[in-house]
Formats: C-alpha cells, structure tokens, sequence
C-alpha cells in the first residue's frame, strides 16, 4: 500500500499495514490544558506539583454509581415509542406509596405532548439485563398533576403517578419517606439520576448519585432573580429548594427525580425526599439547580393518594411511623457498611459512621525521634515535600532537647528545625514549626505528601481528625456474629465536625492554653458526645485533612496540625493549628525568593478563545492571539503587570495597539506562522515534524538522534547530540526518505559539562515540501508556564515510542543534581516519580486543544538511568532568540 493511499480511518494501524510511516498514537490526557509556571511563586501548587496521573473523577451527572438497593424507591418514566416499542427514559420518579409514585409534573407530556407509560424499578442500568432479576416495571393507571401548575411556569412542579398495580415489597424496590419539615437543616443531600435528562448534556445507563450542598434562596436568588427566565416571571417561590455540587461542574440529576437525605435508625437508614428535581441552569456552570419543596404539598399529595384508594392520612408520613414501616427491608447505615454484596448482605462496622480503622500508616505522617534522651513518644508531623516536615512547635523539643530525626515513615536525620519567632512554650497560639531534613524522601515507597490548604475559609463543615486507639472498639460487629478481643492500637480517622468559637467546647485542664480564645489561626473540632477510654487518642502533629478535588482528580489537603483534644474531640472539643494563618512565614521558609508584590496575577479566562475581543489586566482592550503575535509585551509589560489568558496559556489578551503596532513594524515569521501552518495542513499522523539524525557509521548510517522540522529547511535537536562528530544525513519520518546535511550550528555557550545551552541547528541541502505527512513542529513560546502533562518522543530503533511525562520546578530537581541548572533547562518526571531515562535530542512535545503540536524541551542525556527520577531538558521557549537568528543567512557563515 502507497503512502497516498493510507486512508485516515486506518492510521493508527499504518505499522500493521506497512505503510512507510512511523506513527505513534497516544489519546489525550485531561491534564494537557494544565500548566506549570516556570518558577514557583505559591504554596498553593499542590495539585500541579504532585499531579496525580492516573486518577479520574466519575461521569454521567458527575456523582457516583449507586449500589443495587441503595435507592430502591428510585423510578425511571419511560415513554413507550409506537414505531418500534422501545422505550425512552426521560424522568425519573420516587415511589412514596405501594402504587404512587412523586415526580415533577412538567414531566407528565414529553415534548410530543404525549404523557409516559411505564415506571421501572429496581434496575440500575436501564439500558442492560444486567440486574434484571431485580427489576419490576409497571403500566401507569393515571397521572394527577398539581391543579396550580403551569407548563409555562416553574411553580407547583409536582406531580403524582398512580400505577396499575402496586408493586412488590423487597429490597430493591421499597417506598421513600417525605422530609415534612420547611426547615432543609440538612448539610448534604444527595440527588439520584440516570444523567442530564431535562437538562443538558448525554444521559448515563447507569443510576448515579452525587452529594450536594443546600443553600439559602436568598443565594440562589442572585442566580435566578425575577424574570431569569420567562418561566420564572415571579422568582424563587417559598416551595422552591436551591441545592449545588461544591466541587464538580455538573447537574443535579434527572427531572422529577428526588432531592434526598438518609436518616439513621435501628442501624439502619430510610430515605426521607425533601424535594422534587425541577430545573437548573445549563450544565458545567456551577449553578445551582433548583426543587420542588415536598413539605409544601404534603396535604395535597395525601388527599390525592386518599381520594384514589390509599389508605393514607396526615399521620403516615410522620417520620417515626414511616421509618419503622418497611425497617426490616431497609439498607444498614452506610457508614456501619464495610462492603455490601451484590445479594443483599453486608459486613458491618458499628462505628464507622464517624470512627474508623486507619489500615496502615497515613501516606503524609510522619513520626518525630530523639536520637539523645527519651523524648516525646506522641509527636508526629505531615509530609509537605520530599525534604520538608511540618508539625506543631510543641514537638520541636523535649526537655531542652532540639527534634533531630523522623523514625517512621524512613530513618532521616533533621537538619534544620524552624520555630514560629512568636511561640511561646505552652502557648496555642503560633503553635507550628517547619522541619527541614538532611536527605530526601523517596515518593515512590508508600510515602506521599499532603497539600497545604493556605485559604483562611475552609470549604466543608469537617475534617478527617488522626487518633490511634484500639481496634476491638472500632471493629465491626456483626448482628449475629460472635465479638473478640482484640487490644490491638492502630491509627483511626474520625470524621470530625468544625466548631466555631462560640460552639467549642476546651477542656478545663487546657483552657490556660487558649487563654486569648479560639482565634481564627486556631481550629476546634469534635462532637458533643462521649467514647469509652482508648478508643481514639489524637496524634499530636498529625494533619486534620479532607479530600478534595482539583483538576478533575482527588488530593489530600491538610486543614491544620492537631495540638491536643481527649479522646480526639469527643466530650470535649480538639484544638489545631490553622495552616492558612501561617502562609506568611511559611513562604518566608519554603519560598525563600523574593516574589512579585502581588500585582503579576495571571488569570485564565475559559471563555475566550483565540480572536476574542478581551480586556487586559489593566482594563485595556485587546484581542486574544498567540503569545509570539504579542512579543513585546509579553517580555516587557506582563512580567511587571500580570496577564489574562485565552482559555490556555499560550493564547494572551495583547492590547490593541499593541498588536497594530507589532504587524505595521513587520510580517510573522516561518516559526511565528507555524500553528497556522500546521492547521491549515491538518496532519495525519502524530510525527510527520520528526527526523531521524544520521552519522557515517562507515557501511551504513548510525541514526541515534531525533530531530524536530521547524521550517522547510531547519532541523532542531541537541548539541550533546553530535558528540563531537558531524552528522551526515536525516531520515524523514514519514517515508524513510533520506535528505542530505548541509551544515549545522550549536549554541556558542553550550556546556558540554552540566549541559546549559544544549541546543543545535541543522540546515537540510534542499527544502522539504509541506503536507499533511511532513509539518513543521510549533516551538512553545510561553515564556512563564509549561504544560502539565507532555509526551517524551523517543528514538526506539528505527520507530519512535512516546511516554507521558510532568514537569518539576528547577529547585525541586537542584536537591539531588549535580550542577546548578539553569533558567533555560526543564527537569521532568514521569507520573508516580517512576525511574526514567532520555537520550540527547529526545523531544518533549505538548498538544494542544485544537492538535497543534508544540515543541517544549529538548532532552539531555540522562547518564545513570537505574537511580535517575527525572530527566533535564533544554527549555525551547528560553532558546527563542537564538533560533530566530538561524532564519538569517548570515547565521551560517561560519
């Protein structure tokens, strides 16, 4: 098969077909429209400097799966479609009664004005057998909307379902409660869908669920004000509900579906439904989405189901009688849940509601030694950093003696102990201290830092306290199991309320130590209740922490460092330090460069592309372009006065008379037009911009090296490349074609030593000719960021192979490099701190949104390739200035 003839549908498979073509083909990774700066400026960089490769969030609605009989009253309403029988699922519904079901009444016509016909329960995914066994669906007997409802209104969204027969009582179809109470004091409530029906967006087969937070009307009125939408002529009405997802932009679930909280009994937990699903906003905006209050139409909803046979009145649905009436049926506590069963049963833990069994050491803990006297046996502290500990000053001596060493999870001598100036020894206040140690931890061993969280507003209403206690009172305890001793001591987490001042409660052995209040660098957290004695000790240093999700994915932040709290907050309250009060100093120590005053914000704007109009930070207008087409103010202005980028960073906001100024003073050149060219070409294959470096190896060519096209005629690659000897010849990826060399060039200031500068030119004897096989690869010209996630391209015999890697800063790699690198050398890694290698010329390459390939790094060689966690490259868009000269003929007469 020719070269001409390879259709696009086929080319990931050219090598199996024989095309002549070296193609490597990797899907893109979400965290390729993330960027690293250059130079760290902030400890709020966690999620990008430890970026967890691997690890996603969930789809559909964005919640979770939900488990076989979690949601038995959750219904889906189909539509019965007359050319084929098959059934539409657009709604969902809540069976509150053996043959009722509550939904939203704008779901009883669909768009054809054709009411639904069936309901099925106990199926989590309506779109498969799988779980059928479970499954029971019904034909609907009759629909009785809210008399007060209009379709073109938003008001009295609800409806009931009367269904032709009822159903049968089971685990995994079994009626909700109704929350009957105006007041929604729950903190998180739960949504349940099969995706965006009646929003936005693609419908998931499978029942989700996604935990949300309520919030007052008053706040969702600044979202949806009278007259939002024509709907919505009169506002927010008191039998609205507002309710959003904190962290992920998604939509609350399908139409009609419940709004619900599960409340504690018996061991057991029954869904009481607060509200109706009724509208939202467009998905992917934050917003909250808005419910119909079922307490506002509790009389109704029981008139009705009367007048139809029933047997209901105003006391079925008061929250006692309604929990114990199917108690036998219901679900244990998920928190006493260890694993549930695909049958039904589950294994149990009693406690786990707010205690549970820690298996293992925390990842970020580390435990504090004395390598003279005895010292405090309870002193911990959390891992922030490869070299870097921090922990309460309390634990910073013992007895006059200074901290020295960590026992757990390495033995690692301190070298530096950094006290807080203002502590004072039996003090609360200013209670924090910064270890520096003597070698670095290794990341790869079970050992991963915790994010510092440096805002003084904490998103949640807990955290996860440490403790250790023993594992007989914590264990599960099974219904009709025997019970065993086990004094084993182990960690224990303890999802643990956040007090504020007035609630917290300090016991009065330590009131001496608080005895300026609970200010706000302090944190108290616990519960008003009381545990047996060695239950749950707390670990003084240790990190009260969440989870919580930054770009797409799940880190652990560290809240603060627990000071003391009998028996880890419960009867009387835990006392931390707030990290976020100490961000100061603790940049005056971990960031010890001098950084911008404040005003060189960079700020990234989603919604503007490339040839938007935009506003600068200075409120200037301009016009969204690439980088390269806004130079000059790029090098000079920006750096003082901070950027707004164009849904990435490679795209600026450039003034207007800046950009008039810089076309009227000259023409793009070939490396400038080079994303215009590449798009215009519209590549079909992934390395049509690579060589091949050949060097006479006497019978044949010795191709070693990989070189990037940056315009018809340049080849760029390393200087370490050479070696010292003069390569002859370059081999196109594409088609093997060989193309003979006429000259090259490397910098004039490489070090052949530690490597700066480590860059070189080749001029090709005759031009190449652009098409979608052979394209110029785009230099990055980003001058302050680097993508997150890249691909190294290697020279893998006569193919090339890719392999994702992330960047580093230059200061975290300096502690274990053996010569200072340079502004213009890039240190990366691949994900999970795996051991890597590179040889000279090997490419790092970024793809962006719209496929274009741009050129970040050029590798160095690597040397000990068994012990080396990163490699160093030559950061391209530092080398700029020097490759633009290679576009003047007089750059090559020497």
């Amino acid at each position: 098969m020719s070269l001409g003839f390879c259709p696009k549908s086929v080319l990931r498979w050219l090598f199996i077909l024989n095309c002549a073509i070296h193609y490597v083909f990797t899907e893109r990774h979400e965290g390729e429209s993330l960027f690293l700066p250059d130079e760290r400026t902030s400890l709020d960089d966690c999620h990008l400097r430890f970026y967890q490769f691997n690890l996603g969030g969930g789809g559909g609605i964005g919640g979770l799966t939900a488990t076989q009989f979690e949601y038995a009253h959750m219904g889906a309403i189909g539509w019965i479609q007359p050319e084929d029988g098959k059934i539409r699922w657009q709604c969902g519904g809540s069976l509150i009664w053996d043959n009722f079901v509550l939904t939203a009444a704008h779901c009883v016509v669909d768009s054809k004005n054709t009411p639904p016909d069936v309901v099925r329960f106990g199926h989590l995914d309506i779109f498969s057998p799988v779980g059928d066994e479970f499954a029971q669906q019904l034909k609907i007997a009759e629909i009785i909307r809210h008399p007060s409802h209009r379709f073109s209104g938003h008001y009295h969204d609800v409806a009931l379902i009367r269904l032709e027969k009822n159903v049968t009582i089971n685990k995994a179809v079994l009626p909700a409660c109704l929350w009957l109470d105006d007041e929604v004091r729950f903190k998180r409530i739960h949504a349940t869908g099969w995706g965006n029906v009646g929003f936005v967006g693609e419908q998931s087969p499978v029942l989700l669920k996604m935990e949300l937070d309520p919030i007052s009307l008053e706040e969702c009125g600044k979202v949806y004000n009278k007259g939002t939408t024509r709907k919505l002529s009169r506002g927010l009405a008191d039998h609205h509900i507002c309710a959003f997802h904190p962290i992920a932009d998604t939509c609350e679930g399908d139409s009609g579906g419940p709004l619900q909280v599960k409340l504690v009994h018996n061991m057991r937990q029954t869904p009481f439904i607060i509200g109706v699903t009724s509208f939202g906003l467009i998905c992917g905006t934050s917003t909250p989405g808005v419910y119909t209050r079922v307490a506002s139409y509790h009389q109704w909803i029981v008139d009705t189901m009367r007048q139809r046979g029933a047997a209901v009145d105003e006391t079925t649905y008061n929250s006692t009688t309604c929990a114990h009436r199917y108690v036998q049926h219901r679900e244990f506590y998920e928190g006493v849940v260890r694993y549930r069963e695909d049958g039904g049963s589950v294994e149990l833990n009693v406690f786990n509601y707010m205690f549970y069994w820690n298996f293992g050491t925390p990842w970020e803990l580390a435990k504090l030694g004395w390598s003279k006297g005895s010292g405090r046996n309870n002193c911990y502290g959390v891992i922030v950093d490869e070299d870097t500990v921090l922990t309460v000053a309390d634990c910073a001596e013992s007895d006059g003696i200074m901290v020295d060493q960590l026992v757990e999870p390495a033995t690692v001598n301190i070298a530096r102990v950094h006290i807080h100036p203002h502590y004072r020894k039996g003090s609360s206040y200013n209670n924090i201290a910064i270890l520096k140690l003597s070698s670095l931890l290794d990341f790869a061993n079970r050992i991963s830092p915790t994010c510092i969280w440096i805002e003084q507003k904490w998103p949640f209403r807990d955290a996860s306290v440490l403790g250790t206690g023993r594992r007989d009172l914590v264990q599960a305890v099974y219904p009709d199991g025997d019970f065993e001793l086990d004094p084993t001591y182990g960690y224990i987490r303890v999802n643990s309320v956040i007090r504020n001042s007035t609630s917290c409660m300090v016991g009065d052995r330590e009131q001496s130590k608080v005895a300026k209040g609970i200010t706000e660098e302090l944190i108290c957290s616990g519960y008003d209740f009381y545990i047996l004695p060695e239950m749950c000790n707390l670990v003084v240093g240790a990190g009260i922490k969440r989870g919580m999700w930054r770009v797409e994915r799940d880190y652990s932040f560290t809240l603060g460092l627990s000071q003391f709290g009998r028996d880890c907050g419960a009867g009387e309250h835990m006392i931390a330090t707030r990290l976020a009060s100490h961000a100061e100093w603790l940049q005056s120590i971990l960031l010890p460069k001098e950084r911008n005053s404040g005003n060189n914000v960079q700020f990234l704007d989603t919604d503007l592309h490339e040839d938007d109009q935009c506003e600068t930070n200075s409120n200037a207008p301009g016009k969204c372009v690439k980088i390269e087409e806004c130079s000059d103010y790029w090098k000079h202005v920006v750096p003082r006065g901070g950027a707004t980028f164009c849904s990435t960073s490679n795209v600026i906001c450039c003034p207007t008379p800046v950009i008039d100024g810089q076309n009227a003073q000259n023409g793009r050149t070939e490396l400038e037009r080079c994303p215009t060219v590449q798009r215009d070409l519209k590549p079909l294959t992934d390395n049509g911009s690579l060589v091949q470096i050949g060097f006479d190896a006497k019978d044949r060519y010795d191709f070693r090296c990989v070189g990037s096209i940056i315009t018809t005629q340049l080849i760029l690659t390393s200087a370490s490349c050479f070696d010292g000897k003069l390569p002859l010849v370059v081999r196109l990826s594409v088609n093997n074609t060989i193309v003979p060399i006429r000259a090259k060039v490397q910098h004039k200031n490489y070090n052949a030593t530690d490597k700066s500068n480590d860059v070189a030119i080749i001029q090709l004897m005759n031009p190449l000719v652009w098409d979608s096989y052979i394209f110029p690869t785009c230099l990055w010209m980003n001058q302050t960021h680097t993508p997150l996630v890249m691909r190294l391209i290697q020279l893998d015999g006569d193919s090339f192979s890719s392999k994702f890697m992330i960047p580093q800063y230059n200061v975290d790699c300096q502690r274990a490099h053996p010569f200072r690198l340079q502004r213009s050398q890039l240190c990366t890694r691949e994900p999970y701190f795996g051991k890597t290698c590179a040889m000279a010329g090997d490419v790092l390459r970024s793809n962006s949104e719209d496929d274009i390939s741009y050129l970040v790094g050029l590798a160095q060689p690597s040397g000990d390739c068994k012990s080396r966690q990163y490699i160093t490259l030559t950061r391209i868009s530092q080398q700029l200035e020097w490759i633009k000269q290679a576009l003047g003929a007089n750059c090559w007469s020497i």
